[in-house]
C-alpha cells in the first residue's frame, strides 16, 4: 500500500510493504562519519539499485536522521520535531513507544528523485514519502521517511513524522483519518494546527464545490479517491473532533483506542451521529467560527496538485 505526502495514493507495490505518501527528553548524538563502501552496499542491496543517504547520521529520539551533507542538528526545526512525539502522543492519549523512525534526508530534489525512481518506480513524484515496512520475520515494523532539504523541509516532515508515529501505535489507521491527523499536526503549535489555506478554500466552496460527508470519507479506501477537497475537509472534520468540545474530542480518543487493539470498529460517522444529529451543520458552524492566528500562513493545499 502507499500514501504519499501531497496527494497520497494507496496501491499494491509489493507483498508486506506499506508506504505512507507525508519530545521531552531529546536525545541526541553527535553526526558520525559512516563507512561509505560498507554501508552503501547493504543500503543498495536492501533499497534496490541506488542507496539512500548514509554519511552522516545523528538521533533526536525517537528520529535517526541520516544524510549524505552535514546538518546542523542544533536548528530550531529538529528541536520542535523532537516535541512533536510528545505532542501527538499527548493530545491523542496514545501510549509512547521505542519504535525508532528513519529519517533519509537528500540534499537536493535531482538526488532524492534519482534514488525514489530507482527504488519505488511505481510512484508519482512527489516531495517526501512515509514508509512502513513491515519485517520478514516478525518484530516491529521498519519506519522510513524519505524527503529532500527543500523550502517546505518544516511542514513535509511534521506531516511525515505525523503518519510515522501513529503507525507506530496504531499499525492500521483509516485512510481519511491518517491524512486528517498528518494535516492537522503538520503545522506549528503557535499556529493552533489551523491551515489558513484550507479555511479559505473551503469557505469559498462549501455548499458549491465541496459538499461534506463523513459517510463518504469513511468508505474511502484508495487514496486516488481523494482530491484536494477530501483532504480539506479529511482535516476539518479532525480538527472539529479535536477542538469543537470536549465530547467529540471524547469520540474520537476512543475511536483511537479501538483501533489499537479491534480490526473493524464501528465507523465515527455512526458514533457522532449520536451527539450531535446533523453533522453537516456542525462542520460548517465550526468552519465559520474559525479564526485564523495572526501570524498563521496560507500553506499551499498538501494535494495531488501541489506533490510533496
Amino acid at each position: 500500500m502507499i500514501r504519499n505526502a501531497g496527494g497520497w495514493k494507496r496501491a499494491i507495490l509489493a507483498p508486506l510493504v506499506l508506504l505512507l505518501v507525508t519530545s521531552l527528553g531529546c536525545n541526541s548524538y553527535g553526526s558520525r562519519l559512516l563507512s561509505r563502501d560498507k554501508n552503501d552496499k547493504a543500503l543498495a542491496d536492501a533499497h534496490g539499485s541506488l542507496p539512500p543517504p548514509s554519511r552522516y547520521s545523528f538521533r533526536i529520539a525517537p528520529y535517526v536522521f541520516l544524510s549524505d551533507f552535514e546538518i546542523d542538528r542544533n536548528k530550531p526545526l529538529f528541536q520542535e520535531l523532537a516535541r512533536l512525539r510528545d505532542r501527538v502522543y499527548g493530545d491523542l492519549h496514545l501510549p509512547p513507544t521505542h519504535s525508532i523512525v528513519r529519517v533519509y534526508l537528500f540534499e537536493n530534489k535531482e538526488r532524492y528523485e534519482e534514488f525514489m525512481r530507482a527504488t519505488y518506480p511505481d510512484l508519482p513524484p512527489r516531495r517526501a514519502f512515509f514508509v512502513q515496512k513491515p519485517k520478514p520475520f516478525g518484530g516491529s515494523d521498519d519506519l522510513l521517511v524519505y524527503t529532500y532539504w527543500g523550502d517546505r523541509i518544516q511542514q513535509d516532515l511534521r506531516h511525515e513524522l505525523t503518519h510515522a508515529l501513529l503507525h507506530s501505535v496504531i499499525r492500521d489507521v483509516p485512510l481519511w483519518l491518517d491524512e486528517g491527523l498528518a494535516e492537522y499536526f503538520e503545522l506549528p503549535p503557535s499556529e493552533h494546527c489551523i491551515n489558513a489555506s484550507h479555511v479559505e478554500t473551503l469557505r469559498r466552496d462549501l455548499g458549491n464545490a465541496c459538499q461534506p460527508d463523513l459517510d463518504r470519507l469513511e468508505r474511502m479506501k484508495d487514496v486516488r479517491d481523494m482530491k484536494s477537497a477530501e483532504y480539506r475537509e479529511a482535516w476539518l472534520w479532525t480538527h472539529w473532533m479535536m477542538q469543537a468540545n470536549p465530547e467529540t474530542r471524547a469520540v474520537l480518543l476512543a475511536y483511537l483506542q479501538e483501533l489499537r487493539s479491534k480490526n473493524n470498529p464501528s465507523p465515527l460517522a455512526q458514533r457522532l451521529t449520536v451527539l450531535v444529529p446533523n453533522l453537516n451543520e456542525a462542520f460548517k458552524q465550526h468552519l465559520d467560527r474559525l479564526e485564523l492566528p495572526i501570524n498563521a500562513r496560507a500553506v499551499p493545499p498538501s494535494t495531488p496538485s501541489t506533490p510533496r
